[in-house]
Order: C-alpha cells, then structure tokens, then sequence
C-alpha cells in the first residue's frame, strides 16, 4: 500500500465552480478501492473458481481426441484383465 501524498495534508482552495480539488482524487480511490474488492471477492470464492478450473480442463481434454483414446485404451485394458482373471 502507498502512503498518501504529504504535501497534500492542508485545506484546499474551492474552485468557481465550488468543488474542492480533492474530488477527482477521491473519485480515483474509490475506484481503485471498488476495483480491489471486486478482486479479492473473486479470489475468495472458491468454489466458483473450482468449477472455472474443472470446465478448463474438460474442454483441454475433449479438444485432445488422443488423450481420449488413450484413456478408452486403459479402459478397455483394465476391462480385459479383470474378465481374465475372474475365468482363472
């Protein structure tokens, strides 16, 4: 975190207008502020982020027809050694 500006500590001069000078200032910080909240909010909610990882990694691996075949292979494997072994 930054410390604020100290030669900005006095009263400030109104414009015609009459708003004070620090108001585009305050503006920027709570933005900034709104902008930080909104990220850590995003950060804290795991479970939302768990199913965000998870429909990654499924469309990884459904853009990987490899992928899929060898995992069908191992399957099929798996199948045939149990089947060979429950006949012995």
């Amino acid at each position: 975190m930054s410390r604020p500006d100290s030669s900005n500590t006095g009263p400030t001069e109104s414009t015609p207008n009459g708003s004070g000078g620090p108001e585009p200032d305050i503006e920027q910080q709570r933005a900034e502020l709104a902008a930080t909240v909104g990220e850590l909010t995003d950060r804290l909610d795991v479970p939302t982020r768990v199913k965000h990882a998870a429909d990654e990694r499924v469309e990884a691996v459904r853009n990987r027809p490899d992928l899929i075949a060898a995992a069908g292979a191992v399957l099929v494997a798996v199948v045939l050694v149990v089947v060979w072994r429950r006949r012995r």
